[in-house]
């Protein structure tokens, strides 16, 4: 596996752009950082997230939520409901 970060993240559902430029994955947007053992934070409502590639804002469920592990560019800043 890939030497990374853990992060928070959903899927952009904007996948008639996303298509374009990968057929096989869809667009990770991530949203904090973890590690790869703690569970996922408690989200009573559901999340509106702008895609950082795209520009498109979707809302997603707390469901939707996966953990991913990529390299990211610093500086990263997490979404506001994530941050302390």
């Amino acid at each position: 596996m890939a030497e990374g970060q853990y992060y928070w993240a959903v899927l952009c559902k904007n996948h008639s752009f996303h298509k374009q430029q990968n057929l096989f994955f869809a667009h990770k947007i991530p949203l904090a950082e973890t590690d790869a053992f703690l569970p996922p934070p408690p989200l009573n409502s559901r999340l509106n997230v702008r895609c950082d590639d795209c520009g498109r804002e979707y809302s997603y469920e707390p469901k939707e939520l996966v953990r991913i592990q990529l390299e990211y560019p610093e500086p990263f800043t997490p979404h506001p409901l994530f941050e302390s």
